[in-house]
This record gives C-alpha cells, sequence and structure tokens, in this order.
C-alpha cells in the first residue's frame, strides 16, 4: 500500500484534476476504487482486493486542492465490516469520538452528495477483505436516516463536526458543476454537487438507501438560489417544487 500511495500522490500533486475526471461510465478514480467488492464479484474473484481504495484515500486528502471535487464521500458499511475495541497500535488521534454528534457526505441515488448529519458509532472500522497493516477507516457513523456508513479518513471533506451544519443550505452539497469550491469551511459551500451515481445495489448510494429502507420515499430540497425541489431517493429524479410550508405542492 506504501509503494502505491507514493503512486498516487506524484499524480494528484502533478495533475490534481485528473481525480475528478470521469470515464465513459461517469465514474471518478475514488468511485473505481470504492467499488472493489462489486468488481471482485464481476470478475469472480475470491476476494475484494481494496488496495487501491485504500492507497487513493489519503493521497487525495492530503494533495487535492479544494476547488477539486473527486466525487469522495462516505460509503455504507460492509456485513463483515466491524469497529476495534481499543485503537489500532500506531494510529493517529481521532478528532471524534463514539458518541459525537457529526456531519458526512454521502452520495444520493441522483448522483449528487449531500451532508448528512449521524453520530459516530465507532472508530478505527475495517473489514475482512483489508490487509492488517492498514490501521481502518476513521469513523463508522450511524445517520440520523437510518443508515450506517464509515468515513474513509479523518477530513473535512468526507466529516464534520455537527455544528458545522447548522446551515444546511450551505451544506447541501459540496462542490458545483461549473467546478466551484469544495471548501474547508461551510460559507464556501454550496451549490449543487454533480457527483456520479451508483450502480443498483452500490453502497456508495448511502443516504439515498436509508430513505428507501426507512420507508420515507421523497424529501424537498432547498438550492443555494433559493428554489426548492422534490428528490425520488428511489429513483433518484427531481423536480422543482414550492417550499415546505406551501400548499401549492404535495
Amino acid at each position: 500500500l506504501e509503494e502505491l500511495n507514493k503512486i498516487f500522490m506524484l499524480m494528484i500533486s502533478a495533475a490534481p484534476e485528473v481525480a475528478a475526471m470521469r470515464d465513459g461510465f461517469k465514474l471518478t478514480p475514488f468511485q473505481w476504487a470504492a467499488d472493489y467488492v462489486n468488481i471482485a464479484q464481476q470478475h469472480r474473484l475470491a476476494r475484494p482486493n481494496p488496495a487501491c481504495f485504500l492507497a487513493l484515500v489519503p493521497a487525495l486528502m492530503a494533495e487535492l486542492p479544494p476547488e477539486v471535487d473527486a466525487g469522495e464521500h462516505c460509503l455504507k458499511v460492509a456485513p463483515d465490516g466491524q469497529c476495534p475495541a481499543t485503537p489500532p497500535r500506531g494510529a493517529p488521534p481521532a478528532r471524534f469520538m463514539e458518541g459525537d454528534r457529526v456531519i458526512c457526505r454521502v452520495q444520493n441515488p441522483g448522483g449528487d452528495c449531500a451532508w448528512e448529519e449521524g453520530v459516530v458509532v465507532g472508530t478505527w472500522y475495517r473489514e475482512g477483505c483489508w490487509p492488517a497493516s492498514h490501521p481502518g477507516a476513521a469513523y463508522e457513523i450511524r445517520l440520523d436516516i437510518g443508515m450506517r456508513v464509515f468515513a474513509p479518513a479523518d477530513h473535512d471533506r468526507l466529516v464534520r463536526h455537527e455544528a458545522a451544519g447548522k446551515n444546511l443550505d450551505a451544506l447541501s452539497s459540496g462542490v458545483k458543476a461549473s467546478g466551484s469550491s469544495l471548501g474547508t469551511t461551510p460559507a464556501k459551500l454550496g451549490g449543487t454537487v454533480v457527483s456520479a451515481a451508483g450502480e443498483a445495489g452500490s453502497r456508495s448510494d448511502a443516504a439515498g438507501a436509508a430513505g428507501a429502507k426507512s420507508g420515507g420515499q421523497r424529501f424537498q430540497k432547498r438550492h443555494k438560489d433559493g428554489k426548492w425541489e422534490l428528490l425520488d431517493t428511489v429513483s433518484g429524479k427531481a423536480r422543482p417544487c414550492s417550499p415546505p410550508d406551501s400548499d401549492e405542492d404535495d
């Protein structure tokens, strides 16, 4: 992993925009790397190989400038995912502890990203296919909408203190389609995120899957320009609608 991470660091530092490039499937390198379980199943591999994902994430966090959106987000936990009772030896200090309220960036079925509130339920999450040399992902988080996700890194691009999300209009998304800044503070955020939609059943669609599981199919969302839309969390389709306190829209 160390050698692969060094390669990714060199590539991203030389041309950070490559992390935001999308292929014919409209997926970024992060989204491909995060899909290691599905890829292993499609190719009938005996065991998933998360090496690219585990090496790429720290490189993205270290080298990406704020204005570049690599489509990074928290992912749904795996069936065999778990957090150790004590931090692994040599693990760096964590910003949050179990029980802390946070907001984390997740991907919706429609392909865009949003900030969802939740609580930290574990630290140094890991999966069975991850190498023993890797300390694990920073946090496991139980979202208020019912889904459990993990933050691949302890970084503001992925997880922040809940206090940063009091202004949800500003935090509703990260990077505009035009390439505006993801930012390191809530004041720099705004607009609509454009991020590739995961395949059916993908662990990337954390927020939408949770909404569908909990019985909620539609929710209203306000954009930075003040306009509201009704998003179907199952189909990913959205349409303009009236504000929540108006009787003009159901």
